[in-house]
């Protein structure tokens, strides 16, 4: 009878009716079942996508964009100005990008939302990005949870222990960067004993122990430069700045560490070798990056298999080959199938794999040398192969946490980027 009913709740979840009732035409109610579905199915992302015909309201589920339900181009209108009076948006303006923010209550669940609206041919587009929800944070709150491996995690552990110096993440958006920055941020708050300051834009969820300050987004008051040398003056032990965006920022932060502080920070490249050469192209100077960098992490964020219907395959002789693996042993690797748990993705949830880059005399020589990231990617991959994405992933593929097809759609394989270099 549980098995019954287990089935039935999967397939109420993942495959609702998408026509649209009498009762769903009301914004309010549209609304509040949008949001439950967004939460049922774990989504980050909620996007309302107008078109000639129709308007489809969508989910970004395990990093993919599913459709949840389509609506009529009236009642499109009126949810749009529903979510733009929630988040004190000027209704009247269509012409123009807005943005904006919701704080409301789901089946007991607190939630932000960051809202986005943009014009488009066929109406407004808005996008809703779930910043946080409290069953969630438990479970991402320690660096345990997160998918490092035990060296992995000692490395990211000892730069977290060092006095000053700089601490990167990099990876596109959406890649986990600020879980893993927030889950830092928690371990190093755990003692009390240190004064741990954070520069966000938005700030996406509080931290207990850590003095949060929000930059404006228009940065007519509050930029990133501007606050972090403000918050040098108040005699923070820790600083972490959302995003270095431009040189100036990146100077800041790196000269920063040079005065006894340790700075956790994030920057878009793709892969932890990418980090010392762009902060190079930012205008830094190659000596400062090499004096105060400690740790170079690059994430990316992969499906996992869904356990109701995954197999395990043998790999056949050309995948051994292509990976490394031994062809007279081959190894068993998982396969996603799809069922009415997973919504007949194949997929359930998401697992993180990292590429880390410890700072030390040898890399320092390459970067002062002027190496290119693809020179310090190859000695990277022959001195410590299991430490880049690629061997991550592949040990992850091993334990059944994602599955080949995943790698091969998210990580940029080594001969790409060194190709490029």
């Amino acid at each position: 009878a549980s098995s019954i009913r287990l089935r039935s709740y999967a397939l109420r979840e993942n495959y609702p009716d998408a026509a649209m009732t009498g009762d769903l035409e009301r914004p309010e109610n549209l609304f509040a079942h949008v949001m439950r579905r967004a939460l049922a199915r774990n989504a980050s992302d909620i996007h309302v996508t107008p078109a000639e015909t129709e308007t489809l309201v969508r989910l970004r589920v395990d990093g993919r964009l599913q459709t949840d339900i389509s609506i009529s181009a009236q009642t499109a209108a009126e949810f749009v100005s529903y979510i733009k009076v929630l988040s004190n948006l000027d209704i009247a303006e269509k012409r123009a990008p807005q943005d904006g923010n919701i704080d409301t209550n789901v089946n007991g669940l607190e939630v932000s939302l960051r809202v986005a609206t943009v014009p488009t041919i066929w109406g407004e587009h808005v996008t809703l990005r779930i910043l946080s929800q409290t069953r969630e944070t438990k479970q991402l709150d320690t660096l345990d949870n997160l998918g490092f491996h035990p060296r992995q995690l000692k490395l990211f552990e000892e730069a977290l222990e060092t006095p000053d110096g700089v601490v990167i993440l990099s990876g596109p958006t959406g890649s986990g960067k600020t879980t893993t920055l927030y889950a830092a941020l928690r371990q190093l708050a755990k003692p009390g004993d240190l004064h741990l300051v954070s520069i966000e834009d938005p700030v996406e969820k509080p931290v207990a122990g850590v003095t949060q300050i929000k930059v404006d987004a228009r940065q007519e008051r509050v930029s990133f430069e501007k606050a972090l040398r403000s918050v040098l003056r108040h005699d923070p032990d820790v600083v972490m700045i959302g995003e270095i965006r431009d040189g100036e920022t990146a100077q800041t932060a790196l000269r920063s560490a040079l005065t006894g502080h340790l700075v956790l920070t994030t920057l878009h490249t793709n892969s932890a070798p990418g980090i010392l050469t762009r902060l190079v192209d930012l205008g830094v100077p190659p000596y400062l990056v090499a004096s105060t960098l400690r740790l170079a992490v690059a994430q990316r964020l992969l499906r996992r298999p869904c356990r109701e219907c995954m197999t395990w395959e043998t790999a056949d002789a050309a995948t051994c080959e292509k990976y490394g693996w031994d062809a007279a042993n081959p190894p068993k690797i998982p396969c996603a199938r799809g069922c009415a748990y997973c919504g007949n993705t194949g997929y359930n949830g998401r697992t993180a794999i990292y590429e880390m880059l410890p700072v030390n005399d040898e890399v320092r020589k390459m970067l002062l040398n002027g190496e290119s990231e693809g020179d310090i990617y190859r000695w990277l991959k022959a001195s410590a192969p299991d430490l880049t994405l690629r061997g991550d992933a592949l040990a992850k593929v091993l334990e059944g946490e994602t599955t080949l097809e995943e790698y091969r759609a998210t990580v940029v394989e080594e001969l790409e980027l060194t190709s490029n270099h």
